[in-house]
C-alpha cells in the first residue's frame, strides 16, 4: 500500500500542477473568477489523472483502463472531487484565506477523498 500511495501522490502532484497552471492561466489571461477557473482546471487535469492512475497506480487491482464501469466510477469520483474542491475553495476564501492558500487547502481535502474512493471503489478488484 505504501508504494501505491507514493504512486498516487506522484500522479496527483502532476495532476495538481496541471490544474494550478490552468487555473492561473484562466484567472490571469482570461480573467475568470477563481472558483470557475479552478473548476475548469480540475476537470481538465482529471483525464490525465485517470489515465496515469489506471495504468500505473492501480493497474494490478483489476480492470483494464477502458473498462466502462471503472470509467463511470471515476467520473463519479471526479464529480465529488470537483464539488468538494469548489466548496472548500469558496469557504476558505470566504474565511479570508489568500486564494493560493485556499486552493492548497481544497487540494488537501480532495486528495484524501480521491485516494479513498480510488482504492476502495474506482480501481477495486472485481
Amino acid at each position: 500500500m505504501i508504494a501505491q500511495l507514493f504512486s498516487f501522490l506522484t500522479v496527483g502532484a502532476l495532476s495538481t500542477l496541471l490544474q494550478y497552471l490552468l487555473t492561473a492561466g484562466f484567472v490571469l489571461a482570461a480573467g475568470l473568477p477563481l472558483v470557475p477557473a479552478s473548476t475548469a482546471g480540475f476537470l481538465a487535469s482529471a483525464a490525465f489523472n485517470y489515465w496515469a492512475n489506471a495504468r500505473l497506480t492501480f493497474a494490478r487491482q483489476g480492470q483494464h483502463v477502458t473498462h466502462r464501469a471503472q470509467q463511470l466510477r471515476f467520473a463519479a469520483m471526479v464529480a465529488v472531487g470537483c464539488a468538494l474542491n469548489a466548496g472548500l475553495l469558496h469557504a476558505a476564501v470566504a474565511l479570508g484565506l489568500h486564494p493560493v492558500l485556499a486552493q492548497i487547502v481544497a487540494t488537501g481535502g480532495v486528495l484524501a477523498s480521491n485516494f479513498t474512493l480510488s482504492r476502495l471503489w474506482v480501481f477495486r478488484r472485481p
